[in-house]
C-alpha cells in the first residue's frame, strides 16, 4: 500500500531550504542586485557549494594525529606573476603524528630520525592525493626553519637518487632540486627508460621527453658552434633557460652529437611543453 503524501509537505518545505545554500544564493542576489539573475545566481551557489564541501570535511574523515590542509594541485604548474588566489588548489589530510612517531619518541636519539621521516611523509601523502606543499607548507606543519626542510629533502635524493614531491621540484621553483637536471642526468647518463624515469620522478612520459629533447637541441645549437645569444633565438628558449641547460651538459661531460637526427630521435614531433607547463 502506498503512502499518501502529507498534506502539510508545504508546511515544511521552507525549513528544508533554510541551507548555507540558500543563504548564498540571498548574498548574492543582495550584494550583487541586477548581476544575477534566478537562474546563475543557483548555478553559482551550486558551485560555491560544491568547492566548500571538500574544504570542510566532517570530522569523521579526520583521525586523532591527522590534520587537513590545502595543497596546490600538482597539475597546475605556475606561471609569471601568478597568485595563489589564482592557482587551483586541492584538500588532504595528512598524517601529521603516528603511532610510530610516538613509539620512536620513547628512544632516545630518535629525534632527527622522527623529524626527517614525517617531513618526507608529508610531502609524499599530499601528492599521493593530488597536491604538493612547498617548504614553507610542511615548515609551518612540523615548526622546523625552511632551511631544515631544504636539507632534509637534499639528503634524501644524495642518499636515494629519487625525488621527493615537494612544490619546488615537481613545479621546478625556487631553490629546490631542479627536475629537468634529474630527468636528463637518469636519462641521458644512466641510460633509463622513459617509463622508469617518468616513474621515478613523478612526471609523465611526455614531460620527460620535453626536458631530454630539450637539452639535445641546445646541445647540437652548441656543437655547432652558436653562443648562448643564438641559441636562445634559435630555440625559442629564454637566455637563463639556455643557460641552464649548457650548464647541465656541461656538468654530465655529454659528447657531442656525432648524428644531428639523434637531437630528434628522443622522441618525435614539436617540442611544444605538455599540458602548457
Amino acid at each position: 500500500m502506498s503512502q499518501r503524501p502529507s498534506t502539510y509537505a508545504h508546511v515544511y518545505d521552507a525549513s528544508k531550504r533554510k541551507t548555507f545554500h540558500s543563504a548564498l544564493c540571498h548574498l548574492l542576489q543582495t550584494e550583487f542586485p541586477g548581476i544575477f539573475g534566478p537562474a546563475v545566481t543557483r548555478l553559482f551557489a551550486d558551485k560555491i557549494d560544491a568547492l566548500y564541501e571538500p574544504f570542510h570535511p566532517p570530522r569523521s574523515r579526520v583521525q586523532a594525529g591527522q590534520v587537513f590542509w590545502a595543497a596546490v594541485a600538482a597539475d597546475d604548474p605556475p606561471r609569471r606573476d601568478r597568485r595563489i588566489e589564482d592557482t587551483r588548489l586541492v584538500p588532504v589530510v595528512l598524517d601529521l603524528v603516528t603511532p610510530q612517531d610516538i613509539d620512536n619518541t620513547a628512544h632516545r636519539g630518535r629525534r632527527a630520525h622522527i623529524r626527517r621521516d614525517k617531513i618526507l611523509r608529508l610531502f609524499r601523502q599530499a601528492y599521493e592525493q593530488g597536491g604538493v606543499l612547498s617548504y614553507a607548507d610542511v615548515s609551518l606543519l612540523v615548526h622546523t626553519a625552511i632551511h631544515t626542510i631544504s636539507q632534509v629533502v637534499l639528503a634524501e635524493h644524495r642518499a636515494t637518487g629519487q625525488l621527493v614531491p615537494c612544490r619546488g621540484t615537481i613545479h621546478d621553483m625556487g631553490r629546490s632540486v631542479s627536475h629537468k637536471a634529474i630527468i636528463c642526468y637518469k636519462r641521458l647518463v644512466e641510460k633509463k627508460a622513459t617509463s622508469q624515469v617518468a616513474q621515478e620522478t613523478f612526471h609523465s612520459a611526455e614531460e620527460v621527453e620535453y626536458y631530454v629533447q630539450t637539452l639535445r637541441r641546445v646541445q647540437l645549437c652548441k656543437d655547432s658552434g652558436m653562443a648562448p645569444d643564438d641559441i636562445a633565438q634559435a630555440t625559442g628558449h629564454s637566455k637563463l633557460l639556455v643557460r641552464e641547460y649548457l650548464d647541465l651538459i656541461e656538468q654530465f661531460k655529454l659528447p657531442p652529437i656525432a648524428n644531428p637526427a639523434e637531437a630528434d630521435s628522443v622522441h618525435p614531433g614539436s617540442a611544444s611543453m605538455p599540458n602548457g607547463t
